[in-house]
């Protein structure tokens, strides 16, 4: 199983027409013949529409619907820890019952139910990222199934568990939904968690499935490329999306990059970064936040992996490897060194 928190709300209509003109840079494919089957379960809307009163029955009849997933998302996903079945039983389900009738939960769910009145935008844009997926990467496992729930707000983004894809809509509500910030959400962090996101987190948790990597005892260099991988995955996968939205910038803060980019290698070579492996010193460099220690302002935060997605760029370019190819090789070193990145 996999798990990404982070959260987010609406990017305009209209800035989202801007950012698709502006053109991601990457050529797209034709995946209309790529054979992807899909079914999508608002699980959220069948939750929400129990009874206060007879939340007992209400979980029992949803267990003969949802035999598998609702255990797993009251056990899992809710905040509650394990919950006894019979859901017969009164007493197993008092966490469950308690919740319903907190006035915050009904806010929270009105909320859901109002930014999602339905689906069917994202359902077709997660089809297409799946399809971009299998024209790609025919061997990488697909989920066939797609769970929309919300989580009260217990930080579940996205994840795959067996067959499932699972969306957490509660963390897709944006800079203006105020709960976020009690529960220690970064404004940093929210650029990426608008509704339109929606995919690249589905992109995401498939990759994180197969390609998943820690950062313990790795150099600057190559969590530069790990991450410059994923990236340069989301980029092909997604090709209309924005470069800046996969990087987690804003457009300004990609401009900076783009500008800068002779800048910010130099900087890595200057203070003799890429091969240091101190975890305090170059993970400031390499992980979400507000910025980056020692750029100006105007930097953003996980500035490395803009250079690490340009060096796997050059990779691919230069090697002419696909992307199995290029997610497969496991020589980081030898990918810096064959791309002959120079910026």
């Amino acid at each position: 199983m996999r798990i990404f928190s982070i959260i987010g709300l609406g990017l305009t209509a209209a800035l989202m027409s801007l950012f698709i003109s502006c053109g991601s840079g990457t050529k797209d494919v034709d995946v209309s013949k790529v054979n992807v089957q899909l079914e999508y379960v608002s699980f959220y809307k069948d939750f929400t529409a129990l009874d206060s009163n007879t939340v007992s029955e209400g979980l029992v009849k949803l267990q003969q619907k949802y035999p598998v997933f609702l255990p797993f998302f009251l056990d899992t996903l809710l905040p509650f820890g394990h919950i006894e079945q019979p859901y017969s039983d009164p007493a197993h389900i008092v966490p469950v019952r308690t919740v319903f009738v907190h006035p915050d939960f009904k806010a929270l769910n009105d909320t859901v139910n109002k930014v999602f009145t339905d689906t069917k935008k994202y359902d077709a844009a997660i089809l297409d990222a799946f399809k971009h997926i299998k024209y790609y990467l025919p061997n990488v496992p697909l989920p066939n199934k797609v769970y929309y729930f919300t989580s009260c707000l217990n930080k579940w983004t996205s994840f795959t568990h067996n067959d499932q894809l699972g969306i957490g809509l509660d963390m897709f509500l944006g800079k203006g939904f105020l709960p976020y910030q009690a529960i220690g959400i970064p404004d940093y962090a929210l650029i990426n968690h608008t509704p339109e996101n929606i995919p690249m987190w589905a992109a995401k948790a498939v990759y994180n499935n197969v390609y998943e990597h820690d950062n313990f005892n790795k150099s600057l260099l190559d969590l530069m490329v790990l991450n410059g991988k994923e990236i340069y995955y989301l980029h092909k996968v997604l090709p209309e999306m924005p470069l800046s939205l996969l990087l987690g910038y804003t457009p300004e803060q990609m401009k900076w990059c783009e500008a800068n980019e002779p800048l910010i290698y130099n900087y890595f070579l200057k203070d003799n970064l890429l091969y240091s492996k101190n975890y305090q010193q170059i993970m400031r460099y390499a992980t979400p936040a507000p910025n980056s220690a020692g750029f100006p302002a105007d930097a953003p935060g996980n500035v490395s992996t803009y250079i690490g997605y340009k060096i796997v760029e050059a990779y691919a370019q230069k090697t002419g490897k696909d992307l199995s190819a290029v997610l497969n090789e496991q020589r980081n070193t030898d990918m810096f060194q064959l791309s002959k990145y120079k910026p």
